[in-house]
Formats: structure tokens, C-alpha cells, sequence
């Protein structure tokens, strides 16, 4: 029997596969699911209905970004139906029954004897579908943080004598701390204590500890003034402290160095900590998670639990864009003993692969402070920093990113309507105002290529950041495609003999899609090709400096003159450009918006209709994942 999808016939599963046949054709499942179901049937011939469907429906949560399948709600599998079409019922089983059949299932796993029985594709844990793989990686951070968070978790050893960092009890700001924290926050006053403090303090504790926080609000002020507390705690006890500094990408690695050495230098500069302090700190420069690990072709990295990092202490940046795999890698990874800060923004679009796993971590406490839940395995680790300190109090920018963070459609609406200053709003069918939007752009352009011809990188490179196209997709009107082409053709009607219909011509903002170690660049990283002694070569940022790769050794890599939304995280620019789709494309959601509007400092372009705007605040992204339940129960004590 051979299924058909959208796209056509797939492959031929064989028998025992006709239960899919409505789900295909549908377009829920596709080949990469019908293919999973025939390996498992050669496998194992004679599996039932109720299998076979949840092999597929297993197989296609972690394209969607999901960890797991809760199997009475797998409307996040289907998606919106598109425009104009109805979406025709389809032959879902009983949630209940479902289950029971799959706990005595021979394809399913025992969650209490996953671990150590026979190996099978698929676990059942408390209602919540997984294929094998996903379910050890949620165990295994939940296991790891448990094991990471010793002061929420076993009080009586500390009561007992448990030692801190420095000789003071476990979770306890002693005399030594709150000295410390005093040369870098001044004396503590009465009333409620200031959350970047609390951060410093929970950071210097030994195990995880978790920065939350949406942009501007002073999560690199709290890194630095933490980077600093911890050098001066370790010096003092005649020790040399190994730190590592990572985000998720090249871009967010380069732009958190930046940061951090920025902070670091005014705590020199005012006296706060030492020149020797000072230097200490900027010599220390992020990487990319990948690259901390130790990367190697496949899944594998050279660290692991049995090759440890030596580190002891490290600072990940951008946690919101590390999925559950890589968090699950980066944990086994990182010593027991050594300290582990995760820092970034829980409302911001996750990770490309499954998992939530940010947003998981600060669970509850995102809506109740810093305290959260005084049983859960995070209680008392987690800080939220809500006082947003980049903006001026009267921000559109700030205002318009809280009135989506809180999907409040109306406000924003009414907020953009206003256009305040920093913030404009055009709609799509206005077509004169978005070719001068585009205008705009291309003259930033302009001067990006011109500063290329001349050999000046880093003007090129400072012009090629200070405006940025955000397309939420890639293809049809104001997508990524099309926005790369009116650009390009604006600069290149500007600049005689462009050369952009070469894939290498000096002026080419370039944009890296894969990771390459070797040639130490990774997915995100961004350069422009400039003119170099005649030839051409392409400037990338090397933390202050600028460093020059030869275009031939970019083996992935695509133009840079827009950018879509998920490629912007970890990036900032003086005057973004969001441009939405259509009101009924699914790819819009409040993440995606908040995400978008996020990355302006200083200037915010929205072009969309109010339709697009509202369908996005209203669209929350619903993916499926027990990590949070593991670590902030709702009733009784932890489950895991």
C-alpha cells in the first residue's frame, strides 16, 4: 500500500499501515514518519492500529519542536488549517483507552524500567507520549538540575555543615558574601533586595542558578558584576578561578564578549574591582556551546561526563535558543562541583529543535518572582529581572514588547496607532511608504559597500549592522526572498557593477548557516566581503578586532542584505525592520513578535496588517514538554 500525501506518493510502508492513510493524506504525517513506522514494522510485524498511529504521532512532535505528545490534546500537531481551507475531523482515538493499550504495549517502555530494560522506540510517562531518545534527554536534565541544586534539595546536610564557596553555609549571603556584594552593589537597605543582587548572591552558591529576563532589563550588568564576585571570592582564597563564557551561536557569543567587557570595563574605570581584576575578566572570551563542548561531525562531542570541562564555573548566554538535546549534552558535560549559570529570556522564541527548556526553567517563578514554588527543585535559583534599564521609561519599543510579552492585542494596536517616536507602523497595502522603508534600508546599503570598496571592514561592518530587515518567512510577498532582491537591486541600481548576480563581489553581506570549527565561524556569524590588497576577503567581528577568512573556505553560507526572524536571536540592531506575513499564516506567533520587536535599540519599523499583528499576539506557542512539571510540581512532592 502506498500512501499519498500533499506532495505526492511516499513510501510504501508495507502492511499494518493503512491506519495512517487519513493522516497523510491530511498532511499531519509525511515521509519522514511513514518511514519510521516501516522500519519499526519490518522489525516487528503485527503491530495494532493504536501502535502504529502513535509511532508516527511520536516521530512527528520533535519536528514541530515538541518533546513529547500529550495524547488528548494533538492539535499541535495538525497546525492551523491554511487559508480558505476546512479542516475535516480526523479519526483521533481515545485519549483514555489509547493510553492503556500503549502501557502494555511491546513497542512502549516502562518509564520506571526505561532505563535499565530492553530497549523500545517509544515511552509512556504519566499521559505524555516520547519517543526513547527525548525521554532520557528531559530525564537527564531533570536529574542533573536536581543534583546541581543542593541547597533547595537536602537542607538538613546544610544545616548540618554543609560548606559554600568561601567557607559560608549553602545558600546563606554570609559576612564574606555580603562584603563582597557590597563593594559591587553598596550596602544592602532595607525593603526588598535589588534582583540583580540576588542574582550575584544565588550565582556564587554552588550549583545551577538561572538569569531571567527580556532585553535592556541588565543581564549583562549582573554577569559582569557576578564574572567580577567570583574572580575576587577565588583570589581571596588563593585560588585561580577557570571560567567559560557561551551562547548558542557565533553572533550571540560575539555580542554577549562585547557586552561583558563593556560592563566589565566600567567597574574598572569607576573603581569598583582592579586593573589586575579588570584585565583578568576581558581576556575571557565567549564560544559557541558547540565549540565549548568540543564538536565533533554527528551528535558527539569531545566532552562529556567521562572527559569533563575544566571549568569551574560557566556562564551560558541565550539559553531560550538551546534546545533539549544540547542542554541535555552541555549538562553531562559540566562537572559536578563547578557552577553553572544559565541566563536569557524566557519569552523569546525557543530553540529550532525540540524543547523549552528556558522557559521550563523559570516556570512558575516567571509569573511570581524570584521565589517560586518553596519545594520545587529550583526554588530560591531562580531571579527575574523585570526593570527594563536600556530604555527610557517612556519607550514605545519597551511598552510595544510587554503589551505582546502579555498578549495584550488591543494595547498594542492602540500603541502602535500613536506612532510615538522610535516606532512606526506600515501596512503592507501602502505601497509607496514600504518602498521608502525599503529606500531606507538600501541606503544604509549604500554605505556598507562603499566602506567595503575602500578596505574599511569595519565600517563595513558597522553599516551592515546598524539596520536589519526581519522577515518572518522566507518566501512569498515581504518574506526573506523577497525583501533580498529589492534590496539588492536598490544598492546595485545605486552602485554601478555590483557584481550580485556572483555568488562572491565586494559589498556581499554574508550570513554562516552551519557550523564550521575549522574555520573557526558558526551558524549566525555575519561579515561583509571587502576589498582586500585587490582581492577579496571576508571581515568577520574577532571580539574587538576584525579577522579575514578567504570567501573560498565558506562552504555554508547565504546573503545577509535581510534576515528571518529566528536567524535575529542573539542580535541587536539600531533600527530593525519587522515585516510580517498574511494574518492566517501559522508562522505567526507571540514569540515570533516579541522576539522581533526585541531586537531594536533604538528603532522599530513594523510592516504588517492589523490582522497579522493581532493573530500574532494571540497565538501563544503551545509546545509539549514535561521538563517543567519535573522540576516545578503542581502538587506533592517531586516526581523524577
Amino acid at each position: 500500500m502506498t500512501l499519498t500525501g500533499r506532495s505526492g506518493p511516499l513510501v510504501d510502508p508495507g502492511a499494518g499501515a493503512e491506519v495512517l492513510a487519513p493522516f497523510v493524506g491530511a498532511g499531519v504525517f509525511d515521509a519522514y514518519e511513514v518511514q519510521f513506522v516501516a522500519t519499526v514494522l519490518r522489525l516487528r510485524p503485527g503491530l495494532s492500529d493504536l501502535e502504529v498511529l502513535a509511532l508516527a504521532v511520536a516521530a512527528r512532535a520533535p519536528r514541530f519542536g515538541h518533546v513529547c505528545s500529550v495524547l488528548d490534546d494533538l492539535s499541535v500537531l495538525t497546525g492551523p488549517p491554511d487559508e480558505g481551507e476546512t479542516a475535516d475531523p480526523l479519526p483521533w482515538p481515545a485519549a483514555g483507552p489509547w493510553v492503556r493499550a500503549l502501557e502494555a504495549s511491546a513497542v512502549v517502555a516502562d518509564p520506571a524500567r526505561a532505563r535499565t530494560g530492553p530497549l523500545r522506540p517509544l515511552v509512556i510517562d504519566d499521559g505524555r507520549l516520547y519517543l526513547q531518545r527525548y525521554w532520557h534527554y528531559e530525564l537527564a536534565v531533570a536529574d542533573s538540575l536536581i543534583r546541581r541544586s543542593p541547597s533547595e534539595r537536602r537542607p538538613r546536610e546544610e544545616a548540618e555543615g554543609g560548606e559554600a564557596e568561601g567557607g559560608e553555609p549553602v545558600g546563606t549571603p554570609g559576612p564574606a558574601t555580603s562584603a563582597l556584594l557590597g563593594s559591587l552593589f553598596g550596602p544592602d537597605t532595607p525593603g526588598p533586595s535589588d534582583p540583580q543582587r540576588v542574582a550575584v548572591e544565588r550565582g556564587l552558591r554552588p550549583g545551577v542558578s538561572i538569569v531571567a529576563g527580556g532585553p535592556g532589563t541588565g543581564k549583562t550588568y549582573t554577569v559582569a558584576r557576578l564574572l567580577a564576585a567570583s574572580h575576587l571570592a577565588a583570589r581571596a582564597a588563593g585560588r585561580e578561578l577557570r571560567v567559560a563564557l557561551a551562547a548558542p551561536t557565533g553572533k550571540a557569543a560575539a555580542r554577549m564578549g562585547e557586552a561583558v567587557k563593556a560592563a566589565v570595563s566600567v567597574l574598572g574605570e569607576d573603581g569598583t574591582i582592579d586593573p589586575e581584576v579588570a584585565g583578568s575578566l576581558a581576556t575571557n572570551d565567549p564560544t559557541t556551546v558547540h565549540s565549548l563542548l568540543g564538536w565533533r561531525p554527528g551528535t558527539r562531542f569531545r566532552h562529556d561526563a567521562d572527559h569533563p570541562l575544566p571549568h569551574d564555573m560557566v556562564i551560558v548566554d541565550e539559553t531560550s535558543m538551546v534546545s533539549l538535546p544540547l542542554m541535555a549534552k552541555l549538562l553531562d558535560a559540566v562537572r559536578p562541583d563547578a557552577r553553572l549559570v544559565l541566563v536569557g529570556d524566557p519569552y523569546q522564541l525557543t530553540s529550532i529543535e525540540a524543547g523549552t527548556v528556558m522557559s521550563d526553567l523559570v516556570g512558575p517563578a516567571g509569573d511570581e518572582g524570584t521565589v517560586g514554588h518553596p519545594s520545587a527543585v529550583l526554588a530560591g535559583r531562580v531571579t527575574l529581572l523585570s526593570k527594563v534599564r536600556r530604555f527610557d521609561e517612556d519607550s514605545a519599543i519597551a511598552a510595544l514588547a510587554d503589551a505582546v510579552r502579555t498578549g495584550d492585542a488591543d494595547g498594542a494596536v492602540a500603541l502602535m496607532s500613536g506612532m510615538p517616536a522610535g516606532l512606526r507602523w506600515v501596512r503592507p497595502d501602502d505601497p509607496a511608504r514600504v518602498a521608502d522603508i525599503g529606500d531606507e534600508v538600501a541606503a544604509v546599503g549604500v554605505e556598507m559597500v562603499a566602506a567595503a570598496r575602500a578596505g574599511d571592514a569595519a565600517g563595513a561592518l558597522a553599516a551592515s549592522e546598524r539596520v536589519k530587515v526581519l522577515a518572518a518567512t522566507r518566501r512569498g510577498p515581504f518574506g526573506l526572498d523577497d525583501w533580498t532582491r529589492r534590496l539588492q537591486e536598490s544598492v546595485a541600481d545605486a552602485i554601478p557593477g555590483l557584481g550580485r548576480l556572483r555568488r562572491w563581489y565586494v559589498g556581499r553581506p554574508v550570513l554562516v548557516t552551519a557550523n564550521d570549527p575549522h574555520n573557526r565561524v558558526f551558524n549566525g556569524d555575519t561579515g561583509v566581503v571587502v576589498d582586500q590588497d585587490g582581492g577579496m576577503a571576508v571581515a568577520f567581528r574577532d571580539g574587538g578586532s576584525v579577522r579575514y577568512l578567504a570567501p573560498t573556505r565558506l562552504q555554508s553560507e547565504e546573503s545577509w542584505w535581510a534576515m528571518t526572524i529566528h536567524k535575529s536571536q542573539g542580535s541587536e540592531f539600531d533600527h530593525a525592520v519587522v515585516s510580517l506575513p498574511r494574518a492566517a499564516s501559522p508562522i505567526l506567533t507571540r514569540q515570533l513578535l516579541y522576539t522581533a520587536v526585541t531586537r531594536a535599540k533604538d528603532r522599530l519599523t513594523v510592516i504588517g496588517s492589523e490582522e497579522s499583528v493581532r493573530a500574532a499576539i494571540d497565538r501563544p506557542v503551545a509546545r509539549a514538554s514535561g521538563l517543567e512539571e519535573r522540576l516545578w510540581p503542581r502538587t506533592g512532592p517531586d516526581r523524577t
